[in-house]
């Protein structure tokens, strides 16, 4: 199925032996090499739109983070992603390192099937609740399969985060910040401060605060289609953080929308659809008689 298509291998620089296992796939029986080409994590924001349009699949190599910054690439273009793990936990990721060489081949030939998953899209609003009024929405939208989160920036105070859904208020949160997250993300930030996993293929939307001081600190689920506006408050600067790695800074009445993207994040999977279940307590390393360990 991929096998005589062009193949896309990013690999993260940060990771022991994430370059040496990315050769060795390249000269793997299951890669024609000259129909694959290379880039670490780092290249990725600098690549023109016309170095992955003919890209039929993404290899990547390292953690969840090389698949968070792949899927910025990918996903507006439908190419499935196939996520080898190097990293800790590696829950968006299909294969481990050691069983990649052996396995890749089947995928590349088209014995696998596409997951789909819901992803986020982030807009930034100066000026309050009714910017939108003064004028198209300012900044691009900014994708996201995790998480976006609005929290303090340096200063070490809560922030005031007005919350509606839809229109309708439905708090103001005190607190060191606010997650909104998909389901992928349910098991990253979210499960760390209290959050419900939700299982992968859910469309949903989640809402955690994080930290909340004398307000509403219960997660709520939301429907696929729910627009989030998070208006700050406070007088000192706050933050958007797009799934760990974009950040934003934000002032009083600036508005962050958060609804559900247009794109969707594309897996190429083997195993079936229990296996996240399957290895759920593995993957977080939750051992009997062991606490929850960081997440991050």
């Amino acid at each position: 199925m991929y096998k005589d298509k062009l193949i896309c291998l990013v690999y993260n620089p940060r990771i022991a032996d994430a370059w040496k296992l990315t050769q060795a796939i390249i000269k793997s029986r299951g890669i024609h090499e000259e129909s694959c080409w290379v880039a670490s994590v780092e290249e990725l924001e600098t690549l023109a739109t016309s170095s992955i349009i003919d890209t039929s699949l993404v290899i990547t190599v390292g953690g969840d983070g090389t698949i968070l910054r792949a899927v910025k690439l990918a996903s507006p273009h439908r190419i499935p992603i196939l996520g080898v793990n190097l990293g800790r936990i590696g829950f968006m990721t299909e294969l481990r390192a050691e069983d990649a060489l052996e396995k890749i081949p089947q995928y590349v030939n088209g014995d696998a099937w596409i997951e789909e998953r819901t992803m986020l899209q982030a807009r930034v609003v100066p000026g309050g609740v009714n910017g939108e009024q003064e004028g198209v929405l300012e900044g691009q939208p900014i994708h996201a399969l995790n998480d976006v989160v609005v929290g303090r920036g340096t200063v070490a105070r809560l922030i005031e985060i007005e919350t509606r859904i839809n229109g309708v208020a439905l708090t103001t949160y005190r607190a060191d910040g606010l997650i909104v997250s998909t389901a992928t993300g349910s098991t990253g930030y979210a499960l760390s401060v209290g959050g419900p996993i939700l299982y992968p293929w859910a469309q949903d939307l989640l809402i955690k605060p994080v930290a909340a001081h004398l307000s509403f600190g219960t997660a709520m689920v939301l429907p696929h289609d729910s627009v989030i506006d998070l208006t700050i408050l406070t007088d000192h600067q706050a933050m958007m953080s797009v799934d760990g790695f974009v950040d934003v800074p934000l002032s009083f009445k600036y508005r962050v929308q958060v609804k559900a993207s247009p794109y969707v994040a594309r897996f190429l999977r083997g195993h079936p659809v229990t296996h996240f279940y399957a290895t759920l307590t593995q993957r977080l390393g939750l051992n009997k008689g062991n606490g929850m360990p960081g997440i991050r």
